[in-house]
């Protein structure tokens, strides 16, 4: 008798057991499903959303100024905010449901070919994305032809550009880099300002040069060097701060250099380390807010 009632209340048991197992794996699938629904449903409202993927690491430039989810585009009041950032493949259950899927030019040169997307959707774009030098960092593979819709990069030809300045009119318009440039006549530019002139009179040195890669692609090193013989018959002087001259000024005080080309220098060597169609980079900036000319070497039309 104590035996069957043992039993029974063995079975009893096992039973609960199973109702509660059964009933929490029932809740969780419906949570699971409401989870998709509402990506699903996100997803297709796509007049309020684009979603964008970032394939290569956030951490890369320019992707790790897209912040995540819609944070970058409301942060700087961009004129669209209904854009989504996001570096997890997973966010949707499957990756050709997003709009926009973004590679990073430097990753995918390197990239295992078994790494890239292995298909697509007819509405997904591909951007190929890269603020490096195409020299520095070349892409060439089969594999790549056609792949890319759009590009991302410093090319003024770019679909989107990303560059280190852009140039601005009296109004305050963005009118460059362009491909074509209209600039103002020297007959309609305002005349130097008496202040101005004064700022310039502290100088007393010909020109500057900060630098740390001492073996670049353009063969800059050479130049400088045959420059610098040229001048020294004059007895002026190039000043080369870095590693790859004889005077030194710290990053830590990088704000104290830039004072010193405002101060010292009439001209600054604007140099770049390889010569790729429209790659300009900070370099060009250092002069050019701080009173000094810019001497340029670069592959790009610096009239434009």
């Amino acid at each position: 008798m104590r035996r069957n009632i043992r039993k029974k209340t063995f079975l009893y048991l096992l039973l609960v057991v199973l109702l509660i197992f059964l009933y929490m794996s029932l809740r969780k699938s419906q949570n699971e499903t409401r989870i998709k629904t509402k990506k699903a449903q996100n997803f297709g409202e796509k007049s309020k959303m684009k979603y964008i993927l970032q394939w290569s690491s956030p951490n890369n430039i320019p992707f790790v100024y897209m912040g995540v989810g819609q944070s970058g585009f409301i942060q700087r009041a961009c004129t669209f905010t209904n854009c989504f950032v996001t570096s997890d493949r997973n966010f949707f259950d499957d990756y050709t449901k997003f709009d926009v899927i973004a590679f990073h030019g430097p990753e995918v040169g390197d990239a295992n070919w078994y790494d890239l997307p292995n298909k697509r959707s007819p509405h997904q774009k591909f951007v190929f994305a890269s603020i490096e030098s195409s020299e520095n960092y070349p892409v060439c593979s089969h594999v790549l032809d056609n792949f890319f819709n759009w590009t991302w990069t410093y090319k003024v030809t770019s679909d989107a550009r990303w560059g280190y300045m852009v140039v601005r009119d009296s109004n305050y318009e963005v009118i460059g880099p362009n491909v074509e440039m209209h600039w103002m006549k020297k007959a309609a530019m305002a005349p130097v300002s008496i202040e101005f002139k004064e700022k310039l009179k502290t100088k007393t040195k010909a020109a500057a040069w900060f630098v740390s890669n001492c073996f670049s692609r353009s063969r800059r090193e050479i130049f400088v060097k045959k420059l610098q013989e040229q001048l020294n018959k004059y007895k002026l002087s190039i000043d080369v701060y870095g590693r790859c001259g004889t005077l030194t000024c710290s990053s830590e005080k990088q704000h104290e250099c830039i004072k010193m080309i405002e101060r010292d220098y009439y001209f600054y060597l604007s140099f770049e380390n390889s010569f790729a169609e429209d790659y300009v980079t900070e370099k060009l900036l250092y002069p050019l807010k701080n009173n000094a000319v810019p001497i340029v070497y670069g592959g790009a039309n610096y009239t434009r």
